[in-house]
């Protein structure tokens, strides 16, 4: 009898320890299939990193969870720096093509061969380095470290591991996915530059932005003259390439951080943020002067001379005047829009300046290679 109670202790000892494995996987499950659902529900590649880094840690109780992305071509990195994602070693990394581990890895931390994917760190104990891919295409790595030794054993089963890895990388695909989609619907496909659907969704956020911060906005309207004549003459694909060759010219006279887009046709605009009214001119002549000073080489044999007139106006936005930027920003295209005609009416080749908007207002014109000081009422 004592054997049989022995037997039976023993046989109800590991149906408890089964039992406990299975709520515990069952906990597990949930927890996973949870921050799953969250990924899948996820706006963009910020919300994405977020997720993993702040709740991964939390559910899972680990020490340290890192997102390693590959990046060839460096649209990860556009991705990230839009999204305003900070890159820290360890943590959120980028890692060159051909750099990221092929397998699973599910064992001890070994800080010399580990360290560098874990920021550093010395205070892990095991270690799951699980890669990301689609298919054959790799598309990075989760590093999950625990300072319990027993966390990730040599030879655990890494199905949970495995299942929101997968999950992980199809989000993240998604995620370029669409911003690639994005980039497409407000990119001007001839020129390269954004389009005037980025411009008009853009131009109120920088209103809004500059009244938060006091400061100035200016727009500049450029537009080709006599377009329709190198149409007419030469034909539609001459056109083109001069409209490239122009956009090119002016892009190589703004900031990075300026906006530049094709507004329509032979039409561009440029945002000018932070600059004083005088740099304005001088930006808005050295274009004018960029575009009239060198012919544009259509073919070997045949050379355009196209010059273009520029409408320019600024916004003052005084900090803490509620104005609704909205309205600022259809006030400051039309007063450089109206600039823009009366360039046009007045000779072409030449700048037009009206300010706009607060406590400036009025209009000045600049001929070409004339020095215009800075315009008040």
């Amino acid at each position: 009898m004592d054997q049989l109670a022995k037997e039976n202790r023993r046989l109800r000892s590991q149906l408890d320890d089964l039992l406990r494995r299975v709520r515990e996987n069952e906990s597990k499950l949930n927890r996973v299939q949870s921050l799953a659902l969250k990924l899948m529900g996820a706006a963009g590649l910020a919300e994405i990193i977020g997720l993993l880094s702040r709740d991964l840690p939390r559910i899972s109780r680990l020490d340290h969870v890192g997102i390693l992305l590959e990046d060839i071509t460096g649209e990860v990195a556009l991705a990230i720096a839009e999204a305003n994602i900070p890159v820290k070693p360890g943590q959120v990394e980028l890692n060159p093509a051909g750099s990221l581990p092929l397998r699973s890895y599910v064992g001890p931390y070994d800080p010399r061969l580990h360290a560098q994917r874990c920021g550093g760190r010395h205070d892990l104990a095991s270690l799951a380095i699980i890669p990301l891919r689609r298919g054959e295409q790799p598309l990075g790595a989760l590093v999950l470290g625990s300072r319990d030794p027993q966390r990730y054993l040599a030879g655990l089963d890494t199905y949970f591991l495995e299942e929101l890895a997968a999950v992980t990388a199809v989000c993240i695909e998604n995620a370029l996915n669409l911003r690639r989609l994005r980039e497409l619907g407000l990119t001007d496909s001839l020129t390269g530059l954004r389009n005037r659907r980025y411009f008009d969704e853009q131009l109120p956020l920088e209103c809004a932005r500059a009244q938060r911060e006091g400061g100035v906005l200016a727009c500049l309207f450029v537009d080709i003259d006599h377009f329709k004549t190198v149409n007419d003459a030469h034909g539609h694909s001459v056109g083109d390439r001069v409209i490239r060759d122009v956009a090119q010219r002016i892009a190589r006279h703004v900031r990075p951080f300026d906006m530049l887009a094709r507004y329509g046709g032979e039409e561009f605009v440029v945002l000018l943020t932070r600059l004083e009214f005088g740099a304005v001119l001088e930006v808005a002549e050295r274009i004018r002067a960029a575009v009239a000073g060198h012919p544009v080489v259509v073919e070997e044999d045949l050379d355009l001379s196209v010059t273009v007139s520029l409408g320019a106006a600024q916004c003052a936005v005084v900090h803490g005047v509620a104005v609704d930027p909205a309205s600022a920003g259809r006030a400051l295209v039309d007063a450089a829009d109206q600039a823009l005609l009366r360039a046009k009416q007045e000779g072409r080749n030449r700048v037009v300046i009206g300010q706009s908007l607060t406590t400036h207002a009025g209009y000045g014109v600049r001929e070409p290679g004339q020095i215009y000081d800075r315009f008040r009422m």
